[in-house]
């Protein structure tokens, strides 16, 4: 039997998985199907189900057995079950590494048959996993120390990752190639939209025209990023992606769904590009940045060929987060509205890094003399 109430839902399902997957395909309303996944999981046992802060990419219910609470992850950007496969491989590498680790990181519970993913039917149904929780809430940086709290976590994590192999191969590409972010927008595409804008998008034509040469010039570096160390990385470590406990202590990192093999530095550009807000002064941002050095730093030594494109990693984390914003657009998942922020948001960003990226590379540079 299962019942629903408008913010919790109450179930206790006995159907062998057949007769569940059955059931889940003729229910049309999302909730619904929902409510029911819990019993690939526990069959035959009595579960709660609550809705909570999830992220813009999946969707995501707290489920609560047996006085345990787990986290349930629709996942909504793609139906790729060897991408989540590996996503699941490293989490479980890295839960065997968790003694070296001061936080907790996201595990994938077991279905009763050994597998981490229910495919909600058999012809490419949309994927759901069930995770480990941790309590807490998402950190804002607010002063100096915090963010060199934020640059220890990541190294940490960058350190063990680093040490992390598995037999699967991983799917998503590294940063860099940039033609591979998103199936609608290749270079073609992405040139017609920033210098043939729609007339909705023509405001910001001069923005758009900016994007475009920063994104043309950046393939002339790839051939010098592929020498670099290649490493895992997480590859979205940001403040929705982490928990602080009542002290600001951090207690986890979340959503691994992009971990891949890329450029090891490309992690602390994807963090740096989050700390840099154009509309701070230039020796706020600096001392931002390198209090995330120096945290990072305690783990892991970059060498100086890292460091020197620093600038440039960090546009490129800014250029594909507009083209997998764009995408989104293309496919009507976001509305007008955040494409317009994104837009703004990298120029402004992009522009800081062409007057200021030199001195924000010394100042990492002096940092790891010290």
């Amino acid at each position: 039997m299962w019942r629903t109430s408008n913010s919790r839902w109450k179930a206790t399902i006995r159907f062998s998985e057949s007769e569940l997957t059955n059931t889940i395909m003729r229910v049309k309303d999302l909730e619904e199907q929902l409510a029911l996944l819990p019993a690939y999981w526990f069959p035959g046992q009595t579960w709660s189900m609550r809705t909570g802060m999830g992220g813009m990419n999946n969707t995501t219910r707290f489920v609560e057995v047996a006085g345990s609470t787990y986290v349930m992850r629709l996942y909504e950007t793609h139906r790729d079950i060897d991408k989540i496969m590996f996503e699941h491989r490293i989490l479980l590498a890295l839960n065997k590494r968790k003694n070296q680790l001061p936080y907790r990181i996201p595990v994938p519970i077991e279905l009763p048959d050994g597998g981490t993913v229910v495919q909600l039917d058999h012809n490419q149904g949309k994927l759901a996993a069930l995770f480990t929780f941790t309590d807490g809430m998402n950190p804002t940086w607010m002063n100096s120390e915090q963010i060199l709290q934020f640059g220890a976590a990541v190294g940490q994590l960058s350190a063990v990752l680093g040490t992390v192999s598995v037999d699967l191969k991983p799917v998503y590409p590294p940063y860099y190639e940039i033609d591979n972010i998103h199936p609608r927008c290749t270079p073609d595409a992405i040139h017609e939209f920033c210098l043939h804008p729609p007339e909705t998008f023509s405001a910001l034509r001069e923005e758009l025209t900016y994007i475009f040469e920063r994104f043309s010039a950046f393939y002339q570096a790839i051939p010098a990023l592929r020498k670099l160390p290649h490493q895992l990385v997480h590859g979205d470590i940001n403040g929705s992606n982490m928990l602080v406990d009542g002290d600001g202590r951090i207690t986890a990192v979340l959503d691994f769904e992009f971990v891949t093999k890329d450029l090891r530095v490309m992690e602390i550009a994807v963090c740096l590009s989050d700390l840099i807000d154009p509309a701070l002064s230039k020796d706020e941002l600096k001392r931002n940045c390198t209090a995330f050095y120096e945290g990072y730093g305690q783990s892991v030594a970059l060498k100086e060929a890292e460091i020197q494109v620093l600038p440039l990693l960090i546009e490129l984390r800014r250029l594909d987060v507009f083209i997998h914003f764009l995408g989104r657009y293309a496919d009507g998942v976001d509305p007008q509205g955040v494409l317009i922020d994104i837009i703004q948001n990298t120029f402004e960003k992009t522009k800081w890094l062409q007057e200021y990226g030199i001195e924000l590379v010394l100042s990492l540079q002096n940092k790891q003399k010290v």
